[in-house]
């Protein structure tokens, strides 16, 4: 089965433009980044891009973390995108960094077991494998008690 999901948007303008886009949960302006010359109306494409790598990338954590069992009350992230001048203008890297956040102190097994999920969930992500050969993702995970 095949998953369908839409938006239309708007343009009006060149460099300093301002558009809009909507779908079914989300409607925002849109422009190009003051860094870039933009007009900085809204968001942007790379700001876009970076919250689907993070919100796919930390519910795919969440989802392989139940399936392993393993018991965890929060994850929580702070994400970072890179772009590059060099060349062509281009998204060099996307960074994570998630904090998965257990109600008790995790033994030396268990860290390393929710490293491992933390490592596997990037390449489980279907946005990470979508860019994949294109942008450098990296995962800097970190475990914590509550």
């Amino acid at each position: 089965m095949d998953h369908i999901f839409e938006l239309k948007g708007s343009w009006k303008g060149g460099l300093s433009g301002v558009g809009k886009i909507s779908t079914d949960h989300l409607t925002t302006d849109v422009s190009i980044p003051a860094s870039m010359g933009g007009s900085e109306v809204g968001t942007n494409p790379d700001e876009l891009l970076l919250s689907s790598s993070a919100a796919c990338y930390f519910m795919t954590i969440g989802l392989y973390l139940e399936r392993n069992k393993v018991q965890f009350e929060d994850i929580s992230i702070s994400s970072k995108l890179i772009v590059s001048e060099k060349g062509r203008l281009h998204v060099e890297s996307i960074h994570h960094y998630p904090v998965i956040y257990l109600t008790e102190e995790p033994d030396a097994a268990l860290s390393e077991q929710i490293y491992k999920i933390a490592h596997q969930a990037e390449d489980g992500c279907m946005i990470t494998r979508a860019i994949k050969g294109n942008v450098k993702v990296i995962v800097e995970p970190s475990v914590k008690q509550v």
